[in-house]
């Protein structure tokens, strides 16, 4: 693909901390295409808001991470040795971050016109908004549901990726769950959670709560941390017409088999946020059952994609 160089002045020593508007943080592990995609449409996109872009590279083995150094020099990057996962690479970011709104956008995405900007009129304008999302869309621009309500047990049937919500994506538990009825409009709605993908804090909230937990790795860390910012009496919002298109079934797609450690990070996310926010304790009644519930939910998910692949005799 053809990738535009752009040079980026660096921070100058002795800058004063705030200068931005928006300290957009990407984590990259074998982005690929994709990640050049991302950039290009942040740079690309006009834009009333002032921006630092660090960029996290987590051991990536495609040649992603020296074509952004190519394509895009000037960008900060931090290198790190190996695979910290999603949650400590972030936290990394969160440390270097100057802007007044602290901005996660997944190296899967592309910004659309407007897109960042409705984030930061919508913050000004609503000082107790601490974290707002993107309406993120497929590639055909269709809604990928990431504005959520409060998980809870029930989600594990009728969830975003759930095998019913698959089979049947109208039934009433899912829509409400996935808050359907609001997607198609264009005025921003209170939600519990949105997905780290497009996903924007206010800084005086990182301060507050910290940021991502460590314990996570990929899976269920934007859960965790939009039920820190409730918790602390932020409310969060879905603004609509903020648009980024997140190519994330571009990779799987290319997979003919289903990633086993995906899976398995998913089912275990699912149960450290259950327990931790649910539960209360590993030991509790509620903590066990999940550990059971999730644990056969993984092992039928993965059995039955092996046996998918089983040599024919």
């Amino acid at each position: 693909m053809n990738t535009l160089k752009v040079d980026i002045k660096p921070l100058e020593p002795g800058t004063e901390a705030a200068l931005f508007d928006i300290s957009i943080i990407i984590v990259n592990y074998n982005g690929g295409d994709l990640v050049l995609r991302c950039l290009q449409s942040i740079f690309t996109t006009s834009a009333d808001y002032t921006f630092e872009l660090i960029f996290i590279d987590n051991a990536s083995a495609d040649g992603s991470l020296q074509r952004v150094k190519e394509s895009f020099p000037g960008v900060r990057i931090t290198e790190l040795p190996r695979n910290l996962g999603l949650a400590a690479a972030f936290n990394l970011g969160l440390k270097q971050a100057t802007g007044r709104y602290l901005l996660s956008l997944d190296n899967d995405t592309r910004i659309l016109p407007d897109a960042l900007s409705s984030l930061v009129r919508f913050m000004d304008n609503h000082p107790q908004t601490g974290a707002v999302g993107s309406l993120l869309l497929n590639p055909d621009m269709s809604p990928q549901k990431t504005a959520r309500l409060r998980p809870s047990a029930i989600n594990a049937v009728f969830g975003r990726r759930s095998l019913i919500t698959k089979i049947w994506p109208g039934n009433p538990w899912s829509r409400k769950y996935l808050m359907e009825s609001r997607l198609t409009g264009s005025d921003p709605f209170q939600v519990w959670w949105v997905s780290t993908a497009a996903l924007m804090v206010r800084k005086e909230v990182y301060e507050q709560i910290g940021g991502l937990d460590e314990d996570f790795f990929v899976y269920w860390v934007d859960a965790d941390w939009c039920e820190r910012i409730n918790k602390a009496g932020w409310q969060i919002y879905a603004v609509p017409d903020s648009k980024i298109i997140h190519d994330e079934n571009l990779k799987a797609g290319r997979r003919a088999r289903k990633n086993y450690r995906m899976l398995i990070d998913f089912h275990r996310g699912a149960y450290l946020y259950f327990v931790k926010h649910h539960a209360k304790s590993p030991y509790h009644p509620k903590g066990l059952i999940a550990l059971i519930g999730l644990s056969l939910r993984a092992a039928f998910l993965i059995s039955v994609d092996y046996l998918k692949y089983l040599p024919k005799r």
